[in-house]
């Protein structure tokens, strides 16, 4: 949600939140979301207010049902204008459920809340603070507004000269206080609506969802009162009883209704009851206030063991082979290259000691590569890297080109890979996991193995001690050059607002943020997937590192450049200055 400029050539060509998308809403399309199957709806509330999440929920809630019943699915306007004046960046999208909108889905001008348009400025009085506005929509004390900027809660509001509570659409308003850069015929945006969070505050004060228990409740001659009951839910009972014995009535005795009229008063618990059974023997008589207390104690009884049952297991430790820091000889962890892309520059023959070189599945589909790949092939065991977001016809490709391939290993960078594998039985290739399966611990790698991986490599997310603490069932390699990849966006910086006319062959690209880091934008030319990668490169020493091997991950860097950058990461040291960082290394988690 931060302001970037889009840099081709270090010239800037674009300007404003260019990653900041709109919010998605699904109410239009929603019969057709229910119809395939789903068996729930998650709505995003982080960061949001009360008011947010209140009715939102209330508000699918009712179209859901709407979806579900024989009436005629139309999303009433008054719905659409409620949650547009909740929250909105620039309108809504339905995301990619109907397809790529590219622009469609973005708004670039501002990245927070921007309201509903309520009308235009007339007249602005800088000194007093005072907005004079042609009303679209009606405007009450209490409401806030912005203009461009500027913004503040309506503590004045005026027809003329006469001070009112609420304006119509139509009508002047002056509002105040407000100061700004505020000139005539500016938008006016109303962005908290008043009335509207009054509306949900009412609603939501009425609602008090509890968890529905069934009793069954026993008053016999000569035997202590008890009570027996069920959460509905979760299916746990719980019994309690008390020392408390009914006795005969001398006139009338208890009713059954009475009992349950006590029981049925739960208060401020989370419980209700949805039915009673009470057995009672005929003309006896009880305290009520032992009925009481024996609702008291059994409802308190049954919430501590609801608690107890949501608690977390123990963790159980598993048994890994013994995980030690092993003192690393110089020569003894492989040194594995990685290039993103290739260049007719390189000479990839001319790197010496290297043990394996790693590529990136997009490269074999590229004609002008097969000279460089052939000579890759012939001097080096080789890898082949799956993206982490592989879909549609892209996964179809992807597994036509493996099959016609002699890859020495597979990187998989996503659980649901491990489908290619049942069309590569005829193949004999080790199997890699990708840091993106962030192998953040032991659990993860014993899993890992399970599936088949004989080598993990590390997460950029851990620390030293994180990697020294992790098991030796796999082999372990460590990222210990490289820009990082911060993101893989299926929306299109650089052709998207000018139309794909292959513009990110046409140059280099960065994003440059506000403090002047500079973020390379690449396109994954298969998919259109842009590739966002850090403005600073990682580069770490290893020597104190439990590790098999290390990977250096290039992407612009020229021949000599790589040849340096292999020596200084060979011989346990790392490369210094502005440009660079050492990632986690000593970050607490």
């Amino acid at each position: 949600r931060l302001p970037y400029a889009l840099l081709k050539n270090d010239s800037v060509v674009n300007k404003g939140y260019l990653l900041s998308s709109k919010d998605v809403c699904t109410l239009d399309i929603l019969p057709k979301i229910l119809e395939t199957g789903v068996k729930s709806l998650k709505i995003e509330g982080r960061m949001k207010s009360p008011y947010y999440v209140g009715l939102v929920t209330s508000i699918y809630r009712k179209y859901i049902d709407l979806a579900q019943s024989n009436k005629p699915y139309i999303v009433e306007d008054s719905d659409r204008e409620k949650l547009m004046q909740i929250f909105n960046r620039g309108g809504f999208s339905t995301g990619y459920l109907n397809g790529k909108l590219g622009k469609e889905m973005m708004y670039t001008k501002r990245p927070n809340h921007i309201g509903i348009k309520i009308g235009e400025v007339v007249s602005y009085n800088k000194n007093k603070g005072y907005v004079k506005v042609k009303l679209e929509k009606d405007v009450e004390l209490g409401d806030s507004i912005a203009i461009k900027e500027s913004s503040c809660k309506i503590s004045e509001l005026m027809l003329g000269n006469t001070n009112i509570k609420i304006l119509k659409k139509g009508q002047i308003a002056t509002i105040g206080r407000i100061y700004g850069d505020i000139k005539t015929k500016d938008y006016v945006y109303k962005t908290v609506s008043n009335s509207l969070n009054k509306e949900i505050e009412q609603k939501n004060s009425k609602e008090n969802i509890k968890r529905k228990i069934t009793g069954k409740i026993s008053l016999k001659n000569n035997q202590p009162i008890s009570i027996e009951i069920i959460d509905e839910l979760t299916k746990i009972n719980v019994k309690e009883q008390k020392d408390v014995i009914p006795v005969k009535a001398e006139k009338t005795g208890i009713s059954s209704e009475r009992i349950k009229e006590q029981l049925s008063k739960t208060g401020n618990t989370i419980f209700e009851f949805s039915n009673i059974e009470v057995e009672l023997d005929d003309e006896i008589i009880v305290p009520i206030s032992s009925i009481n207390e024996l609702r008291r104690d059994v409802l308190e009884k049954l919430e501590n063991q609801l608690k107890t049952k949501i608690k977390r297991n123990e963790v159980i430790k598993i048994n890994t082979v013994k995980q030690k820091r092993q003192e690393r000889a110089r020569g003894k962890v492989e040194v594995n290259l990685c290039f993103n892309k290739l260049s007719n520059n390189i000479n990839y023959k001319n790197f010496k000691n290297i043990n394996n070189i790693y590529l990136p599945i997009e490269v074999f589909f590229e004609k002008e590569n097969e000279q460089k790949l052939q000579e890759i092939f012939d001097n080096f065991n080789t890898y082949v890297i799956i993206p982490a977001i592989t879909k549609g016809v892209f996964n179809k490709l992807i597994l036509e080109k493996l099959q016609k391939l002699n890859f020495k290993g597979l990187v998989l960078s996503n659980i649901s890979q491990l489908n290619y594998l049942k069309d590569l039985r005829e193949k004999d290739f080790e199997l890699i996991a990708n840091y993106t399966f962030n192998a953040f611990n032991n659990y993860t790698i014993e899993e890992l193995k399970k599936l088949g991986f004989n080598k993990i490599i590390i997460s950029p997310e851990l620390n030293k001690t994180n990697i020294n603490n992790l098991s030796e069932i796999v082999q372990k390699e460590l990222i210990v050059y490289g820009r990082t990849l911060l993101m893989t966006s299926e929306y299109c910086t650089i052709g998207t607002f000018k139309g794909c006319q292959g513009l990110c062959k046409q140059g280099k690209y960065t994003l440059k943020d506000r403090l002047g880091l500079k973020f390379p934008v690449y396109t994954n030319r298969i998919n259109c997937n842009n590739l966002i990668y850090n403005s600073k490169i990682t580069s770490i020493e290893w020597k104190d590192l439990n590790i098999d091997s290390i990977r250096i991950d290039i992407l612009e860097e020229t021949e000599e450049e790589i040849k340096n950058i292999i020596e200084v990461h060979r011989n346990n040291q790392r490369l210094e200055g502005i440009n660079y960082t050492n990632g986690n290394m000593n970050k607490e988690i």
